[in-house]
């Protein structure tokens, strides 16, 4: 028979908010208001009833239970911190414990909302025993601060319901999970409320009354849905069960336990999510080139800031340098509630290097350069240089992305330039200004004429002069005789 071991997560958002909360403490001026606000009693409440479905153990102390209204809860405390139920992050929290456990155990099913099951089974021969396989998973999962239960079962869903109410049960022996399956009461089962009533009426109390009447006479009296639970629960039935696949993009919303005003306190949250990146770039052997961070600001639209680093990397300390300097020129329209990263763009690690002989000087790439300029200037004012076909002075040269293919730079093209006599200027006026002082001519004339096609036609001879201040000056005589300046020589 299948060994099934399922994990039931009992309140991970409100897990998940109090890791949130030891994630932002920023400082030492902040620790003594963020201890304040953890150790308030935190409760989660959803449905159309506002019922408490999460709660922690200070709210226990207080005689707050789960199925409590929210007005009952409320009148235990004026300190409690109450929290509306997030399906959609739940869930999306599931994933990423399942994608984390995926590193030690292959089989893993998601059972909406708050459990996880893995076939045992099939990891027995890799690891030596059950006691070892158990083991290892509970100290790969606690470093995610999640509190769980578990047990075993030959069945999914006796693991589940098994897990759900003792909390902590491994073993082999049919026997003894079968004993343990017994002992549960009634309506620890899934089953409708009707018919759980009928149940009870018939005289059944636990498991072990149901699993004493024969599977015909059950059907006979009841209905086949039963009859179909209870065998999938004996594992009689085959339960279907469908396997979780890794995602192949990654993507994380961390919500935070209290908002945030100072973009500065972001750093540790941020470094959370920027570790778990890192793991994720690191197992599929990727680089990130370009993420996409979202501030979820209250009472306002989410702020997306697009970070890119144009070599990639997968580093989470170089990540935050970068997010650091982008949000540092950010302008928030609320509170920061929440967080959440996404990788837009991946790429291969490059290669090793091809000479053997070629030293690295320094410590960061031009590339690296790159990236941190445009966090702290916005990607329109850093540029890259290109060379054009064009004769014409102020039509040579051009501007690009930085360290990018499509244009051929200025150094790469120089080596391919005819040699000439001619010097050229290493500034240029942004437009041609009328020569109105006395110069000296040195060298010259280099005459240019071109650009007929385009309206735009230029007839000058280009000389290098120097004023008399001792500048020296780029100067042309054109058609008509006059002169201009047209650059400076460094």
């Amino acid at each position: 028979m299948t060994l099934w071991l399922y994990l039931h997560f009992p309140a991970i958002q409100l897990d998940k908010l109090k890791i949130a909360a030891q994630a932002q403490q920023p400082d030492a001026q902040q620790c003594a208001e963020t201890l304040a606000a953890s150790s308030r009693p935190c409760i989660v409440v959803g449905g159309r009833d506002n019922t408490v479905m999460q709660l922690d153990q200070a709210a226990m102390q207080l005689g707050i239970s789960a199925g409590m209204g929210l007005a009952g809860a409320a009148a235990r405390s004026r300190d409690l911190l109450v929290h509306p139920y997030d399906e959609a992050d739940e869930s999306r929290t599931m994933r990423e414990i399942a994608q984390w456990l995926y590193l030690i155990t292959a089989d893993i099913a998601l059972f909406a909302p708050q459990g996880l099951l893995l076939k045992v089974s099939g990891m027995l021969a890799m690891y030596r025993d059950l006691s070892h396989y158990l083991a290892t998973l509970r100290a790969h999962l606690d470093t995610q601060s999640f509190s769980y239960r578990y047990a075993c079962g030959y069945s999914p869903e006796a693991a589940r319901l098994l897990a759900q109410h003792h909390g902590a049960l491994v073993s082999q022996d049919s026997a003894v999970l079968e004993s343990a399956l017994h002992g549960l009461p009634l309506t620890a089962l899934s089953l409708p409320s009707k018919q759980l009533e009928r149940l009870r009426r018939v005289g059944f109390k636990t498991v072990a009354d149901v699993f004493a009447l024969p599977l015909v006479e059950l059907g006979k009296r009841f209905d086949c849905e039963l009859v179909q639970y209870v065998s999938r629960l004996r594992g009689k039935v085959p339960h279907p069960v469908t396997f979780y696949q890794p995602e192949p993009e990654f993507e994380r919303h961390l919500p935070l336990l209290y908002d945030i005003e100072n973009l500065d306190w972001l750093n540790k949250p941020l470094l959370k999510l920027l570790v778990q990146q890192e793991q994720f770039l690191r197992l599929r052997n990727r680089h990130a080139r370009q993420l996409a961070l979202t501030l979820y600001q209250r009472d306002a639209d989410p702020q997306v800031l697009d970070i890119g680093r144009a070599e990639g990397t997968d580093r989470a300390d170089l990540w935050l340098t970068l997010c650091d300097l982008k949000l540092s020129n950010v302008t928030l329209h609320g509170p920061v509630q929440a967080v959440g990263l996404k990788v837009t763009e991946m790429s291969q690690p490059d290669e090793l290097m091809p000479d053997l002989f070629t030293e690295r000087r320094g410590t960061m790439t031009p590339a690296g350069l790159v990236a941190l300029l445009q966090a702290k200037l916005g990607e329109q004012a850093v540029q890259g240089l290109t060379v054009c076909d064009d004769l014409r002075p102020e039509l040579a040269s051009g501007y690009c992305t930085p360290l990018s293919a499509p244009g051929t730079s200025l150094l790469e093209k120089s080596d391919r330039l005819p040699a000439t006599d001619y010097l050229r200027p290493a500034f240029l006026l942004p437009s041609t200004q009328p020569l109105q002082h006395k110069v000296t001519v040195h060298l010259g004339p280099e005459r240019i004429c071109t650009g007929w096609w385009d309206a735009h036609g230029v007839e000058r001879d280009y000389f290098v002069a120097q004023d008399e201040q001792g500048r020296w000056l780029w100067v042309f005589r054109d058609r008509q005789q006059r002169w201009f300046c047209h650059g400076v020589f460094s």
